[in-house]
């Protein structure tokens, strides 16, 4: 028997039977209405749900400080491991990082 995504933490809106799938959905959203404490509640598990795209999301909320504590270190991990599972935004700034630290040698 596979265990809910949400029982890690028991949140959904959804109940019971929600994927993690669906939960993304709403994480974006609650991004859009910027309520960042309740979507990196979802996020934060993008990782353990192998969820490129939610990786990619909770290392912006990282990078910024929206809705937990602002660590760079953290951020440029999260993006590199979404892009290191093909997400092309993630991709795109992992190279953006690197031209910008080439530019400073």
């Amino acid at each position: 028997m596979k265990i809910p995504w949400r029982s890690f933490f028991g949140f959904s809106d959804e109940g019971p039977g929600e994927t993690f799938a669906h939960a993304m959905g709403r994480a974006r959203h609650l991004l859009e209405i910027q309520n960042y404490e309740d979507a990196c509640r979802i996020l934060k598990y993008a990782e353990k749900n192998g969820d490129a795209e939610g990786i990619y999301l909770y290392g912006w909320c990282c990078w910024r400080g929206n809705g937990v504590v602002e660590d760079a270190a953290k951020a440029v991990y999260l993006w590199k491991k979404a892009a290191s599972m093909g997400y092309e935004p993630a991709i795109e700034r992992c190279k953006d990082i690197n031209d910008f630290i080439e530019t400073l040698h």
